[in-house]
C-alpha cells in the first residue's frame, strides 16, 4: 500500500484459495464517496473484466500444451486455411498416393499453366468455370502456422499425372457423346458431367473436340482430404496437353459442358483425422444459359442405379426445367465399345451433322447401347429430334435416363444453404494472441499433447 494521501486506499476484504482459482477481493474505500451511478458503472466494468479473466483461465486450464501456451479449438473454412498456410495444412509431412501413375513424359512446368490450359475457349463461357483446383499447384503459403514448424512441400513437386482403365473407358464414352450431340444440335444441348473426379476429367477430354468444358472443381487436394482431389488434379495433368490442343481445334460456337467431381459431397461426420475439402457445384441459372442457345441438358451419371441428381444440383435442375429447359439423364455405362469393331455410319444422322472419324490417335470411341449400329437410336429414345439414317433399336441394357424429370425435394442445400460444418476444419488458436497455431489434425503441434480443449465457432 502507498503512504501518499493523494493515492486511493485499497483494503483486502477476502481471500479465495480454491482449486483452479487463486485471487483476492479488494475494496477502494474512496468509492463510497463518489457518485453512486459512476460507482455502479465501475463495478460492472470490473465484473466484466473478471468474467473474461475467469473464462480465459478455464480455457487455459483445459487446453494448455506442454509448452504452457493456452489454446482453444475453433472451426475455419478449409480452403481459406489452405490458401493461407499451404495445401497440406496440418499434414505437411504426409505424402499423396496416386493409383495409375502415368509413365509418359511430363513437363512439370505445365502445372503452372493449368488455369489457362483448362479454361473454356469461349470467352462468354468463362464465368461458368471454377478454376480453384487448378490454382493449387503453383500456390505458395502466405504464412507459417506459429505452432507447427513442419515445412509444406510444394504441390507442384508432389503431383504425378495418372491414367487408369476407368479413365480410358470414360474418354471413349465422351467421344461417343460428342459424336451424338455436337454438330447435330449445337449449341442447343449442354452436358453436365457428374462422375468421380478422374473419370469426369477423362470424359470431358473425350467431349473436348466439340464441347467447351467448364470445370467446377472448387477445392484443393489434401493428404487427408475427404475428397481425393489430388487424383482429379493428376488426371487433369495427364490430359492437359490434349485440352490445350482441342481448344484450338473446336472453333467458335462450341456448346457447353459442365464438369463436376461426384465425390464433392462425400459422406463425412466430423472425423478429426480427416480434412473436410468438400464443396458444392455452381451451375448458372436458366437466364444465363439462354443467351448461349441452350434448350436441352443431358446429365451424365455413373450407372442406371443413379436415378436422381445429387442434392446440390436439385434446385438448379428444377429451375432449368421451370424455365423450359428439357433436362434428361444418361448413364456412363450406356456407352461401350462395339465388340465387332464396327465404326459409325458414314451418312449424317440429322441435317448439319458430320460424324467424326471412328478412330483417332487418342483411341477409339464408345457407342450408345454398345453397338455402332445402335448409336443413333439415342435420338429415338430421348425424343430430341427425328432420325434420318436407319438404326437398330437400343438394347435393354441402357438406362431409363430418357424418362428422367427433375423433381423439387428438400435437401441440406435447399435455399443455397450448406450443412453445418460443411467444408470446415478444426484449427488450434492461442488464447492470448488469437494466432492460429496449426490444424487440429496435425501430429506435430504441442497442443496435441494437452489434456483437453474447448470448441468454438
Amino acid at each position: 500500500m502507498s503512504d501518499d494521501p493523494k493515492q486511493p486506499t485499497f483494503e483486502r476484504t477476502e481471500v479465495v484459495d480454491k482449486p483452479s482459482i487463486v485471487g483476492a477481493k479488494w475494496w477502494q474505500e474512496s468509492m463510497s464517496a463518489v457518485d453512486p451511478i459512476a460507482r455502479r458503472q465501475a463495478i460492472f466494468a470490473l465484473l466484466g473484466v473478471g468474467a473474461a479473466i475467469a473464462l480465459t483461465g478455464v480455457v487455459a486450464a483445459a487446453a494448455a500444451g506442454d509448452d504452457g501456451v493456452a489454446t482453444t479449438n475453433l472451426t475455419r473454412d478449409a480452403l481459406e486455411m489452405q490458401r493461407e498456410y499451404g495445401w497440406s495444412f496440418g499434414a505437411a509431412t504426409e505424402a499423396l498416393t496416386f493409383d495409375g501413375e502415368s509413365r509418359k513424359p511430363f513437363d512439370v512446368t505445365d502445372l503452372d499453366r493449368m488455369v489457362q490450359d483448362l479454361a473454356p475457349s469461349e470467352a462468354a463461357h468463362r464465368p461458368f468455370a471454377t478454376t480453384t483446383l487448378f490454382e493449387a499447384p503453383p500456390a505458395t503459403p502466405r504464412k507459417v502456422p506459429e505452432g507447427d514448424a513442419a515445412a509444406v512441400q510444394s504441390l507442384r513437386s508432389a503431383l504425378r499425372p495418372i491414367s487408369t482403365p476407368e479413365m480410358d473407358a470414360a474418354y471413349q464414352a465422351g467421344r461417343g457423346v460428342a459424336a451424338l450431340l455436337a454438330g447435330v444440335s449445337s449449341p442447343a444441348i449442354a452436358v453436365v458431367v457428374d462422375l468421380p473426379g478422374p473419370v469426369a476429367v477423362a470424359f470431358a477430354a473425350g467431349l473436348a473436340r466439340r464441347f467447351d468444358p467448364c470445370f467446377g472443381f472448387d477445392n484443393w487436394p489434401h493428404p487427408r482430404g475427404v475428397v481425393p482431389a489430388h487424383r482429379t488434379l493428376a488426371a487433369a495433368a495427364y490430359y492437359q496437353p490434349l485440352f490445350r490442343r482441342r481448344a484450338t481445334e473446336r472453333g467458335q460456337g462450341a456448346p457447353l459442358a459442365f464438369v463436376l467431381d461426384r465425390a464433392r459431397l462425400a459422406s463425412y461426420t466430423d472425423d478429426s483425422t480427416q480434412f473436410d475439402n468438400r464443396h458444392v457445384a455452381k451451375l448458372p441459372p436458366a437466364a444465363k444459359l439462354a443467351p448461349h442457345g441452350v434448350k436441352r441438358v443431358l446429365y451424365v451419371a455413373p450407372t442406371p442405379a443413379d436415378t436422381t441428381e445429387l442434392d446440390d444440383l436439385n434446385e438448379a435442375f428444377v429451375g432449368w426445367a421451370s424455365a423450359g429447359l428439357e433436362v434428361k439423364m444418361a448413364a456412363l455405362s450406356d456407352f461401350a465399345p462395339d465388340p465387332t469393331g464396327a465404326t459409325l455410319p458414314a451418312s449424317p444422322t440429322r441435317p448439319g451433322s458430320t460424324p467424326p472419324p471412328a478412330s483417332e490417335p487418342e483411341g477409339p470411341m464408345s457407342f450408345y447401347g454398345g453397338a455402332a449400329a445402335r448409336h443413333y437410336s439415342f435420338w429415338r429414345a430421348y425424343g430430341w429430334g427425328p432420325t434420318i439414317a436407319p438404326v437398330q433399336d437400343a438394347p435393354l441394357a441402357v438406362s431409363a435416363g430418357y424418362s428422367y424429370v427433375p423433381r423439387r425435394r428438400a435437401t441440406a442445400f435447399s435455399g443455397a444453404a450448406r450443412p453445418p460444418g460443411f467444408g470446415q476444419i478444426g484449427v488450434v488458436v492461442a488464447v492470448a494472441t488469437g494466432a492460429i497455431l496449426g490444424a487440429k489434425i496435425s501430429r506435430s503441434g504441442s497442443w496435441n499433447r494437452s489434456s483437453g480443449g474447448s470448441s468454438g465457432g
